[in-house]
């Protein structure tokens, strides 16, 4: 049935009345044979007003149809589709600029009843472009702002920076860029949830804002960094710098709770630092990052020398990569001396690299670029297993081991799977439990402390026992002492190198020392290098020293050339 002529007819006008664009048909010389209803809508005209009685080109601009005539194809030569973009006349007087399409109709679709070719003619369709103006002013705006912060977002930002430098470079001048970046925003939308996040973002975007007559110089870009272009150079920059984080750091109401919020920011200048966008904004980076370094709530500008050191960490981070693949890690182990009786009570582990070409490489230059790389959570787990394996194999070859102290980041204390590595190392190993002792810093309790909590105590009832490391240079609360189930404190070495000259140092070592007794925990002293110092903390009751006074960090098979000697009493 839909074959049938007429029904094919129907359906086209069917189609015609439905079509969501505004549609006519007309003849040869332009006369209006049939509009549609969009049509209608769109120009104000009724049917019978344009159809049998006017010319769709009636309906453009004089003006533009005077001085553009020769763009408009005649109807009577048009073989193809002809496109171009008019200013229409609403019934109304009233501009409205459209897209106008022209195309012939098959003859033998004019007359579908006869079967035979009908006279010649054509389908118009006119568009609204305002509609699609504003559409494309939204997918605009979409793609070049931040959705939470609505600033502009790290695309819109580089094109005025390089608009910025364009400007410099013709007229002479400088400008900063200054990169803010929250500190510890995870933390927080991990404790109170996303929408308090966001909110924290919102806030700290509009103080920003306020710093600036508009908002053109100010971008939410990486989820937690604001970019800033200032006019502001030198001193004044920096002063600019320091209003921004003192504007950050105005407490933040949120139900009820103030939250505080630090950030850190780098600086670059330009000429000085960078000649183009790209280069301004990966040095703005580096500063950013040496400002983080420090534990947030700074200013760092830009620096070659920072320049550097961030190269060399990306260089530590490729080597430390091929180190793991590698095994160029190794462990050493340091005793922890009873004073009382001067047998070995624990031994730490120490990692340890030896890269074939650059040497030996500090600890204290690596771990940090683990770290940051994401590196230090698998380190962590091969020390584990690697120190309960080699603790295994001690205690079958010499019959006697201290307990095993092995250090926990952080970031490996806090995920969820540190109790079964632990587990499952000591299981591999057929280590018993006892001998194996977790060090944790002070920073661990005072994090996610439920997690630290159900971590702590479930390393307990396995065995294990745990002791706090470089106690006293963290927090100034004690009060996570009486919470957590804890062994031993470890008095940082900072303590026990001023003990010496400094009276008042010395009675806080006493003070330390008494009030871990009083809670029934055992006090190591690191770093004990002389026995005047070992005589001192002997005599405030200490329990125990680690140190190059009794021993430097040994390998495994010195270690047990160590314990065999007891092993025969």
């Amino acid at each position: 049935m839909h074959d049938h002529p007429y029904a094919q007819a129907r359906m086209r006008e069917a189609a015609l009345a439905a079509a969501p664009y505004g549609m006519f048909i007309c003849t040869a010389d332009g006369q209006f044979d049939s509009v549609n209803p969009a049509f209608e809508k769109l120009t104000g005209f009724a049917a019978g007003e344009l159809v049998g009685r006017r010319s769709f080109d009636s309906l453009l601009d004089p003006a533009e149809l005077a001085r553009r005539r020769a763009e408009l194809p005649s109807l009577a030569t048009l073989t193809g589709r002809y496109e171009g973009e008019w200013s229409c006349m609403r019934r109304s007087g009233s501009p409205l600029r459209v897209v106008l399409a022209l195309a012939p109709v098959a003859p033998e679709a004019a007359a579908p009843e006869s079967g035979a070719p009908g006279p010649a003619c054509y389908v118009g369709i006119v568009i609204d472009m305002t509609r699609y103006a504003q559409s494309e002013a939204r997918l605009w705006y979409v793609a070049h702002h931040d959705g939470v912060t609505r600033l502009p977002n790290q695309t819109l930002f580089t094109e005025r920076l390089e608009l910025t430098i364009s400007r410099c470079q013709r007229g002479g001048g400088g400008f900063n860029v200054l990169i803010a970046e929250l500190d510890h925003l995870r933390k927080l939308r991990d404790a109170l949830g996303l929408h308090a996040a966001e909110l924290v973002l919102q806030i700290v975007g509009e103080r920003l804002r306020s710093l600036f007559p508009n908002d053109g110089t100010i971008a939410s870009i990486g989820g937690t960094q604001f970019a800033l272009l200032i006019k502001e150079t030198g001193a004044a920059a920096d002063a600019f710098a320091t209003e921004a984080l003192g504007r950050i750091g105005e407490a933040i109401d949120y139900a009820g709770t103030a939250l505080n919020i630090t950030a850190s920011i780098g600086i670059v200048a330009y000429p000085d630092d960078g000649a183009d966008a790209p280069t301004l904004m990966r040095r703005a980076g580096v500063a950013l990052s040496a400002a983080s370094a420090v534990n947030g709530n700074a200013v760092r500008r830009f620096s070659t020398a920072l320049e550097g050191q961030a190269a060399r960490r990306f260089e530590l981070q490729t080597m430390l990569r091929e180190a793991l693949e590698r095994q160029q890690l190794h462990l050493v182990y340091q005793p922890q001396v009873t004073l009382a009786t001067g047998q070995i009570a624990q031994v730490e582990t120490l990692l340890r690299w030896n890269h074939p070409q650059r040497g030996s490489i500090s600890p204290a230059e690596f771990v940090p670029v683990a770290e940051e790389a994401g590196l230090i959570e698998h380190i962590g787990e091969w020390v584990i297993r690697t120190a309960c394996r080699d603790a295994g194999k001690l205690l079958r070859l010499a019959g006697t081991l201290p307990r095993i102290a092995v250090n926990v980041s952080p970031q490996q204390f806090l995920r969820q799977n540190l109790y079964e590595t632990i587990r499952s190392a000591l299981e591999d190993a057929a280590l018993d439990p006892s001998y194996l002792e977790v060090e944790i810093t002070e920073g661990v309790l005072l994090g996610d402390t439920e997690q630290a909590l159900q971590t702590l105590h479930a390393l307990r009832e396995l065995g294990v026992e745990v002791a706090v490391d470089d106690f006293g240079t963290g927090y100034s609360s004690l009060a996570y002492l009486t919470r957590f189930p804890l062994n031993r404190l470890k008095i940082d070495r900072s303590f026990v190198t001023r003990m010496g000259t400094d009276a008042q140092c010395s009675a806080l070592v006493g003070a330390i020392i008494a009030m871990a007794h009083a809670l029934k925990l055992r006090v190591t002293a690191e770093g004990v290098e002389t026995a005047e110092q070992a005589a001192q903390l002997q005599a405030l009751g200490c329990d125990e020293v680690q140190g190059y006074w009794f021993s430097r960090p040994i390998t495994i098979s010195a270690l047990r050339n160590l314990l065999k000697p007891l092993s025969t009493e």
